[in-house]
């Protein structure tokens, strides 16, 4: 007989997607985060220059 409880790997994978999770809120809280605008000026200035890493 099999049971739906979750199994050991299960609850570590779920609580490390929990704890991401929490600390991308406490990042916007505490002002760490860049704005979706911003980000894609950024990208659009490194594509535009041409910029690509080696």
């Amino acid at each position: 007989m099999t049971t739906n409880s979750p199994t050991a790997p299960h609850l570590k994978s779920e609580e490390a997607i929990i704890e991401g999770i929490e600390c991308g809120i406490a990042d916007i809280k505490a002002g760490r985060t860049v704005s979706h605008e911003a980000a894609m000026a950024s990208l659009r200035k490194v594509i535009a220059a041409e910029e690509w890493p080696d």
